[in-house]
């Protein structure tokens, strides 16, 4: 007696189960490989933490960098701010791969982007005015008007110092005509105000703790007019000639009392090359937002903007600034739409090969289901063409026994309830050859569909 869980196998091996396992399954395996090749070539998720460079606590790179920070934390990441001398030391610090700092605020115009080759621009932030206090006693009409005195250009390493020093080098101001101090608005703006100093170079907003109280200190200092400004401006390609009207520092005392021309650089957002693309995004929706609201020297939505950038524009704020944010992170959150930017690769082979394979599945499983069932017809062909021209009752017996053991295999071949006309129908061809030999050998044999 045959094992029964052998019986069982074997019908398994045999029904269109198995076969219907095998050849859908072949296909989820093909798509399933090409989705795997596929995701190779994603980009991996943004990290978690952002690390990002300012100026001192007190300046407005770490003030706006804090708001930054907490946009950041809104979308679900980390931006660690960190604290430095200035500008320059910025630069410094965002070129040395082993720093771990990806972003930071620079000063337009303090390097060309030929020695910095690893760094990007997302675009400049703002203008920052550069102020020259004087003491009252001195009348200045040029820049050159300074030689012979005690000037404080700004700490070192910040990008008061870098600019202010070349300004005043192409009036004939230097190390060997003047004193040049390197101190900061901390201790420059008391020492202007006790006269320990002559004037004092300020880069910071209209705002500023500095400017408002050296503004205040009208009688005692001078805010200076760029009387030139249109010729540096065109001389320096970084700077703008801007004008402070009257009271624009504050209206109730009308300070100043009259327009102030002024020279400003623009503040640029650098990034490291390999920051990942997403979080450039995160940081230019940041800077949209905290920097698009304009102020005294500038419009609203006028900055950020991809004018008079420090290094090349990267390839994700060129297509910020012409076409506004990524369809996608403009309907969803911003993680939402990273993930499904991230897949949407995927979606390629996805369609290349759902399409022929919905349309080769199908029919190959229709196929191999008819198959089972006409390769008996084959069988039956020569059975067929045999009995035609059969006349011994002997070999007609013979012959009946295998279209009896035929009829019961083609009964137990396993096919779905649709395809069981199929079955049917060669039952049937193979009862009309019985019937043929049974009428030759003069017998009644009972008909398994009966």
């Amino acid at each position: 007696m045959r094992n029964p869980y052998l019986n069982s196998l074997v019908k398994f091996l045999r029904s269109h189960v198995l076969m219907s396992f095998l050849i859908y399954g072949a296909a989820l395996g093909v798509l399933a490989l090409a989705l795997w090749v596929t995701f190779q070539f994603v980009k991996p998720l943004p990290p978690d933490k952002v690390v990002m460079v300012t100026g001192g606590e007190g300046g407005a790179y770490y003030a706006f960098a804090k708001q930054y920070a907490e946009f950041f934390k809104e979308h679900g990441f980390e931006l660690e701010v960190r604290t430095s001398k200035g500008s320059m030391d910025n630069l410094a610090i965002l070129e040395n791969p082993d720093a771990g700092v990806q972003a930071a605020f620079m000063q337009g115009g303090i390097t060309t982007p030929e020695e910095h080759p690893d760094l990007e621009s997302l675009g400049s932030l703002y203008y920052e005015p550069v102020w020259l206090f004087t003491s009252k006693r001195l009348r200045l009409k040029t820049l050159a008007d300074l030689k012979g005195r005690r000037v404080a250009v700004g700490a070192e390493g910040s990008g008061t110092s870098h600019l202010v020093r070349q300004l005043l080098d192409e009036n004939g101001v230097t190390p060997e005509t003047a004193l040049l101090m390197a101190e900061g608005t901390d201790l420059a703006v008391p020492d202007l105000l006790d006269r320990k100093i002559d004037a004092l170079f300020v880069i910071a907003g209209v705002n500023s703790q500095a400017v408002r109280t050296l503004s205040e200190a009208h009688k005692q200092v001078n805010l200076y007019s760029f009387h030139r400004a249109e010729t540096y401006a065109r001389t320096h390609r970084y700077l703008e000639k801007l004008t402070l009207p009257q009271g624009g520092i504050d209206l109730m005392r009308d300070l100043p009392a009259h327009d102030v021309t002024l020279l400003a650089p623009s503040a640029n957002l650098v990034i490291r090359d390999d920051l990942h693309p997403a979080l450039r995004y995160l940081f230019l929706l940041a800077a949209a937002k905290v920097h698009g609201k304009g102020d005294m020297f500038a419009a609203a939505n006028q900055f950020p903007n991809a004018q008079a950038v420090l290094f090349p524009l990267s390839d994700e704020a060129r297509n910020f600034y012409k076409s506004g944010p990524p369809f996608l992170m403009r309907y969803l959150p911003f993680q939402a739409a990273i993930t499904v930017e991230r897949l949407k690769i995927l979606l390629i082979p996805l369609l290349t090969l759902l399409f022929p394979l919905f349309k080769i599945t199908p029919p190959a499983y229709r196929w191999q289901i008819r198959r089972r069932i006409f390769k008996w017809y084959k069988q039956l062909k020569k059975l067929d063409m045999h009995a035609y021209d059969l006349t011994d009752p002997a070999e007609a017996v013979d012959m009946l026994a295998q279209l009896e053991k035929m009829d019961r295999l083609v009964l137990e071949t396993s096919v779905p309830l649709s395809y069981t006309d199929y079955i049917y129908s060669l039952r049937l061809h193979i009862r009309m050859i019985r019937q043929r030999l049974e009428k030759l050998i003069g017998e009644e044999s009972p008909s398994p569909l009966e």
